[in-house]
């Protein structure tokens, strides 16, 4: 559709944006000392404290989604498929709404961190969701799908806890099992697969709505 490559371009540099001036900046932070952070990772090891945010891993298959419509490379087919598309509609709109509720109220960044966080929460979400409405074909989500898209958060969940058994690293509280305990810490995965559930669901219900719309019986 025409559409896809109108839009397309648009949150893709967004996205591209906000992920270079974050990784410029909290990139080199991992590797110094500060008093906040008395341990500074190697290079290796920030790039992979970098990645393990939900925001940052998100953010960047919006890119490879918008990518794979772009350039139709065979290698990034997979996200061309609707229920990928969907479930990063359903994962970004997560990141949105979570940040705006739990985490925004307690941080306070400024210039270009700032800058950063605005378009990867807000500015990013808002413009893949619009695309995935209006330049993505419709109707072929179905119910069970609801399953599948839960599949790529229940990974996510199971690298950090692994990860940071082995480190004691974990990139936010609610998943922090050395601070908080393993049961606290299930207790909050299982609030946030019931909202990722819950959203997945609308998207189902929208995707059918949509389809009918532009093609009505």
């Amino acid at each position: 559709m025409a559409w896809h490559r109108a839009l397309a371009p648009v949150g893709l540099s967004v996205g591209l944006v906000g992920l270079t001036v974050d990784f410029a900046i909290i990139v080199p932070s991992l590797m110094t000392v500060s008093a906040g952070d008395p341990i500074a990772l190697s290079l290796p090891g920030a790039l992979v404290s970098f990645w393990t945010y939900f925001t940052h891993l998100t953010n960047l298959g919006l890119l490879l989604v918008y990518l794979s419509v772009l350039s139709s490379w065979r290698g990034l087919a997979w996200f061309r498929r609707p229920r990928a598309m969907a479930a990063m509609a359903v994962y970004i709109t997560l990141v949105m709404v979570y940040y705006h509720f739990m985490l925004a109220p307690y941080y306070q960044f400024e210039g270009p961190l700032l800058l950063a966080t605005i378009l990867l929460h807000y500015v990013a979400p808002l413009c893949y969701l619009g695309w995935w409405a209006m330049a993505v074909p419709h109707g072929q989500l179905r119910a069970r799908d609801v399953l599948w898209i839960l599949v790529p958060g229940l990974a996510y969940v199971a690298w950090v806890l692994l990860r940071g058994a082995l480190t004691g690293q974990y990139p936010y509280d609610i998943l922090d099992a050395g601070r908080f305990g393993y049961l606290t810490v299930g207790t909050g995965v299982g609030a946030l697969a019931l909202a990722v559930s819950t959203i997945a669901g609308v998207a189902v219900l929208v995707d059918r709505l949509l389809a009918r719309h532009r093609h009505p019986a």
